[in-house]
């Protein structure tokens, strides 16, 4: 039985780990140097073996391995990762080029697992390889998101545009906040700041004193070329020229505000438009595929939201039930009985991917609000 075989299904993991001819090895990943731990389930071949994030540390590392398959006549091999942070990616695609079966263990069984051990709460690299290992002794790991190369691709083109939608609410936040000290009377008239007339504007005149610099027949001229500037009515401008001189703003000798409120401006014009380009390369990359245009059925739903729920789940045909995507998301259910607790109702596990979790309350609110029958 191979490592894709038992797949998803907790009954067959042990089964697999337990195996006599089976070598493990648990991996505590880092950005420059990583630790590794081997043995099998009766003896310890290696507590202590670090390596590096290089070419000439993985070649090490691997003729270790081997050298241990010779020794412990084994057959096959079964690693463990922790996925800590991104530097797990590279060494997992390396070991499953090279043929290795790869694993990984969860940070928060690796972390309650160390704690367990003599060493108590103390925390190194060598004693979380060890932890790592000891996880993959009893069985305690799963199988990562399996993505083809498309869809790995365009998971991670939608990483970086849910980076740049969190960076665009903290500009977002950020010039409110500068508006409030430089110009307070704008907030109210600017009832969103990711506007694009907004956005020309704050670039150019986002103070009282820019405001007045040309005068009002300047400023007329600079805004008012047609009867509406975008989303803004010509009626807008000339209320913002009255209420400048009046302004209960602070006093700017030094043009600071100015200089701070452009620049945000600049920056979220930037994210923005950023933003668009990594969605429409998503959405290029999975327009023609089976599986978007089915999600596409559904009520609701847009193109976004398909497009990350898609690159979330991965290949489809690695599971076998509903009940695996559920876990996938972080939504099962966790049942903790003691006394007067039995009565609440039991939170959701969360042990899952966030990035699918948020995207599924995504789309679930939109449902609620348009849909009758999932209002009710």
């Amino acid at each position: 039985m191979r490592l894709q075989e038992y797949g998803r299904n907790p009954d067959k993991r042990k089964e697999y780990v337990h195996h006599p001819d089976l070598l493990l090895g648990g991996v505590d990943v880092r950005k420059a140097k990583h630790q590794a731990c081997m043995g099998t389930q009766s003896t310890m071949r290696c507590r202590k073996f670090e390596f590096t994030h290089t070419r000439e540390g993985f070649q090490r590392f691997e003729q270790t391995l081997r050298n241990h398959l010779v020794n412990t006549r084994g057959q096959r091999l079964l690693i463990a990762l922790e996925p800590s942070d991104s530097s797990w990616q590279a060494l997992y695609e390396r070991l499953q080029g090279c043929g290795y079966e790869v694993c990984l263990v969860h940070c928060q069984a690796v972390r309650n697992n160390r704690k367990t051990m003599q060493a108590g709460t103390s925390k190194t690299d060598a004693t979380d390889a060890y932890s790592v290992f000891a996880l993959l002794q009893q069985g305690k790991c799963f199988l990562p998101v399996a993505r083809t190369p498309e869809l790995k691709a365009a998971y991670r083109v939608m990483q970086r545009h849910m980076a740049l939608k969190k960076r665009g609410r903290q500009l977002r936040n950020q010039l409110r906040a500068a508006l409030h000290l430089a110009l307070p009377e704008l907030n109210p008239l600017i009832k969103d700041l990711t506007q694009p007339t907004a956005l020309r504007f704050l670039q150019t005149t986002p103070t009282p004193a820019t405001v007045r610099h040309n005068g009002r027949t300047g400023f007329r001229e600079q805004w008012q070329r047609r009867r509406r500037c975008g989303q803004w009515r010509s009626d807008t401008f000339n209320t913002i020229y009255d209420l400048a001189p009046a302004s209960i703003g602070r006093t700017d000798p030094y043009h600071l505000d100015a200089f701070e409120i452009t620049a945000l401006a600049q920056d979220l014009a930037d994210a923005l438009a950023k933003h668009q380009m990594y969605l429409d390369k998503v959405l290029e990359r999975l327009a023609h595929r089976p599986a978007f245009q089915l999600l596409l059925t559904l009520p609701r739903i847009g193109r976004p939201t398909a497009a990350a729920i898609l690159t979330a789940i991965g290949d489809i045909g690695t599971y076998t039930n509903g009940t695996q995507l559920v876990k996938l998301a972080g939504l099962a259910i966790r049942l903790f009985e003691r006394g007067s607790s039995m009565r609440q109702l039991p939170p959701i596990s969360h042990v899952g991917s966030a990035y699918l979790r948020y995207w599924l309350y995504h789309y679930a609110k939109r449902l609620v609000a348009h849909e009758p029958h999932c209002r009710a």
